[in-house]
């Protein structure tokens, strides 16, 4: 049997919003979420990768996605050219830090949002034909970043039956801005808690996304305790279906 190596690509999305930096295989990359709100005539940011005196060098390949979300909540890449991205390409050498700079063709003024927009920026190790005996693993990252200033949530909630028949709660945001959930936890009408979850989404602007719950009894003043990525807690009621 040849030798292959082996790329195990981790992206960090949704939980990579809880912290200001995120290390893989002695890899990090700091912020982990961006936002261009165009202050200032701002249409640029960057992202930094810092590897550690263990690293071997590394290939990497930037890709960048526009980020949409379908009728049902499910996360939708497509490829994109609005946002130019330098290096495309790089390799971290050990202990070293790399800049990569990205920014839009126009300010954000002239670009006349009418709600907030998204894209993924997806940084993919590459296989290194000369490294090809042995095992490898490397590590990718998966950064949001939004542009729009002044963009809000404005989020609802309700307790539906999906196509089998269970129960899930639809989250939907009317507003123009996105919301992250980093957890929820379902109570009834005198406060205790009926299911707790960890389950982190996103839900970009005027987006609805489906929250997974156990079966439950009907009941009236059902409220979910909403967690968000600066750790705050916000109370919904749930609406019933009708």
């Amino acid at each position: 049997m040849s030798h292959l190596s082996l790329i195990r690509q981790c992206f960090i999305s949704s939980i990579a919003g809880l912290m200001t930096a995120t290390a893989y295989a002695n890899v990090a990359i700091y912020p982990v979420k961006m936002q261009i709100n165009g202050d200032n005539r701002q249409r640029t940011t960057t992202i930094n990768l810092q590897s550690s005196a263990d690293e071997t060098p590394q290939n990497y390949e930037v890709r960048v996605y526009k980020w949409t979300q379908d009728i049902n909540g499910n996360d939708v890449l497509t490829d994109d050219n609005q946002l130019i991205i330098s290096p495309a390409s790089f390799v971290l050498e050990p202990n070293s830090k790399q800049v990569i700079r990205m920014g839009f063709k126009q300010p954000i003024s002239a670009m006349n949002l009418q709600k907030e927009e998204a894209w993924r920026i997806k940084i993919l190790p590459l296989p290194d034909a000369a490294k090809s005996n042995g095992i490898k693993y490397a590590y990718g990252f998966n950064v949001p970043l939004f542009a729009g200033k002044n963009f809000k949530a404005d989020l609802s909630f309700q307790l539906t039956k999906d196509t089998n028949n269970q129960p899930i709660i639809h989250a939907k945001n009317l507003g123009t801005g996105h919301f992250q959930i980093t957890g929820f936890t379902l109570q009834d009408a005198k406060g205790n808690s009926i299911f707790t979850s960890n389950e982190m989404r996103y839900i970009l602007a005027q987006q609805q996304i489906k929250l997974s719950i156990p079966a439950l009894k009907p009941q009236k003043g059902l409220q979910l305790i909403v967690r968000t990525a600066n750790d705050q807690q916000l109370k919904f009621d749930i609406a019933e279906q009708k």
